[in-house]
Formats: structure tokens, C-alpha cells, sequence
């Protein structure tokens, strides 16, 4: 069975924040565990009043419901201790914890741009099927290999030295194509925008 790395669409998360976070995280994170044994948390970014534990690791309950309280239970503690909402370290996996070098099933493991998925096709559809029961975007993550990375734009000294260095500004499909319609509008006659529907 082929297994791909998905990334999380940042248009929606970071760009527009359209989609409510804390529930994607919710929902993604029950669903992904069905498929997942192990589990690694810990706080990034709480509160110096904060003084309980920061980290917890261990074996995910093996019974559905059970496991379903059980992360549930972990990613309000997540979110109530927390003081920068999409910072904070989250792994689901069907090995034990820590994997080096290996994305998990739900590897959140620092802020939102570095939220992926180790999922094969039949688990992902059955996610974007309960993304869509939650009122979620069906592309809330997306293959990876599909990201787009061009050399860093801009005209100035800095952006000039960063491309020579060769450094890129990378972008989701939803980033890259409201970019596109952004410059396509631009370019409407008199400043008015003239959209193709084709």
C-alpha cells in the first residue's frame, strides 16, 4: 500500500484562518489515531505559572472509545496550557515514540507549517470523509510533493542575495493559487478585474 506525506494547507490555517483550528486538530488527531498505537505530546509555549507536567508519552488505549476520550482528553490539555495555540509538539504513530527521522501518522512537532501526515491512500480518504462530516475543506492537507517552490521573489538588494544564494519561497496549492488570482487581478484593464471562469 502507498504511503505519502501530506502537508497541512496553510491557506486555510495561517493565510485566511477560515477554518476553526482547534477543531481541525481535534478531528484530525481522533481519526488518524484509530490507526495509531503510540502517542508523544508536549507543551512548546506554556505559562511560567504553569507547573504541571509538559510531556507525556506512552501506549494510546487500544479500545476505539477509549482511545477516542483519550486523545481528546490530551489535546484539551494541549490547548488549556498552551499560550501560542499552534505551537506545540504532537505525535500519533503505530511504532513506539520517538521517531528519528521518520514523519508519524499525525506529526505535529513544532508550529502549523510543520504539521504533516504519514497516511496511505484508503486512510486518507477516510479522513477527508470525516473532514467533510465537520464542515473541514476536504484539502485541508495536501501531498507534499505538491508544494510549489520558486526562487525567492522580490527586486530588492536582499531578495537579489537570497536568490544567488539560492534560497526559494515555497507555497501550498491554495497559497500559489490565490497568488495567481492576486496577479491576474492586477492586471485587469483601467483597475478593473476581469476574472476568467475557464
Amino acid at each position: 500500500m502507498c504511503i505519502m506525506i501530506y502537508a497541512a494547507e496553510l491557506f486555510y490555517l495561517q493565510d485566511q484562518q477560515d477554518v476553526p483550528f482547534q477543531r481541525a486538530v481535534l478531528v484530525t488527531a481522533k481519526t488518524v489515531a484509530q490507526w495509531c498505537t503510540h502517542f508523544q505530546a508536549k507543551l512548546l509555549s506554556h505559562s511560567k505559572a504553569y507547573k504541571g507536567l509538559t510531556e507525556k508519552q506512552g501506549v494510546l488505549p487500544a479500545e476505539p472509545l477509549e482511545k477516542q476520550v483519550f486523545v481528546t482528553e490530551l489535546i484539551q490539555w494541549i490547548f488549556a496550557y498552551s499560550e501560542v495555540q499552534d505551537l506545540f509538539f504532537l505525535l500519533l504513530d503505530n511504532e513506539p515514540m520517538p521517531r528519528i527521522g521518520r514523519v508519524a501518522k499525525f506529526d505535529h512537532h513544532d508550529d502549523t507549517c510543520c504539521w504533516f501526515l504519514n497516511l496511505d491512500l484508503k486512510e486518507f480518504t477516510v479522513l477527508q470523509e470525516v473532514w467533510g462530516r465537520n464542515n473541514l475543506p476536504l484539502n485541508l492537507f495536501y501531498p507534499q510533493e505538491e508544494t510549489i517552490c520558486v526562487p525567492y521573489p522580490g527586486n530588492n538588494l536582499k531578495s537579489k542575495v537570497l536568490r544567488l544564494l539560492g534560497v526559494q519561497r515555497c507555497y501550498t496549492p491554495m497559497q500559489w493559487q490565490n497568488l495567481r488570482n492576486e496577479k491576474n487581478c492586477r492586471k485587469g484593464n483601467g483597475g478593473l478585474t476581469f476574472l476568467s471562469t475557464e
